[in-house]
C-alpha cells in the first residue's frame, strides 16, 4: 500500500485499485459528499452504536402525501445534520415525486463555509429502493 498524505479515507462502495488496496477520498469537498451521503441512506437504529444516526430517506419512498413526506424529510436532514454535521450550512431542500410511480427525489443545497464549499447532493431512489442517480 502506498503511504500518501493526500488520501482522506477508503471511498465509498469500496472498490478495487492498481495503485492502493481501494480507491480512496484526497481532498475535503468529496469526503464531506460522501460523508453526507451516508447520513441520509442510512436508516436510524442501523448503526448499533448510535441508533439515533441517520434520516432512512428511503423510508419515504412510498408515502402517499408528498407534501407531508417533503415536510418530515426536511426537518429529519436539518435535525441531522445539525446533530452530527455542525459545519455544514443547510441551504435548501427539494424533495419531488419521481415522474414514475414509486420515485423520490431528494436535493440538498448545503454549504462548508470553514472551507469556502458551496455542493449540493441529487439522490433519487426506485420503487425496489435503488439509488437511481
Amino acid at each position: 500500500m502506498v503511504a500518501n498524505k493526500n488520501f482522506l479515507t477508503p471511498q465509498l462502495p469500496l472498490a478495487e485499485s492498481g495503485e492502493l488496496e481501494y480507491e480512496h477520498i484526497g481532498e475535503y469537498r468529496a469526503l464531506i459528499k460522501q460523508n453526507f451521503k451516508n447520513l441520509i441512506l442510512t436508516i436510524p437504529g442501523e448503526r448499533m452504536m448510535d441508533p439515533d444516526f441517520g434520516v432512512g430517506i428511503q423510508r419515504y419512498l412510498f408515502e402517499t402525501s408528498i407534501p407531508f413526506a417533503s415536510s418530515e424529510i426536511k426537518s429529519q436532514i436539518s435535525l441531522k445534520v445539525g446533530k452530527y454535521m455542525p459545519f455544514v450550512r443547510l441551504d435548501n431542500v427539494l424533495v419531488e415525486a419521481g415522474e414514475e410511480e414509486a420515485t423520490l427525489t431528494v436535493r440538498i443545497f448545503y454549504g462548508v463555509p470553514t472551507l469556502a464549499i458551496d455542493e449540493y447532493i441529487n439522490l433519487s431512489f426506485s420503487d425496489d429502493g435503488r439509488i437511481i442517480s
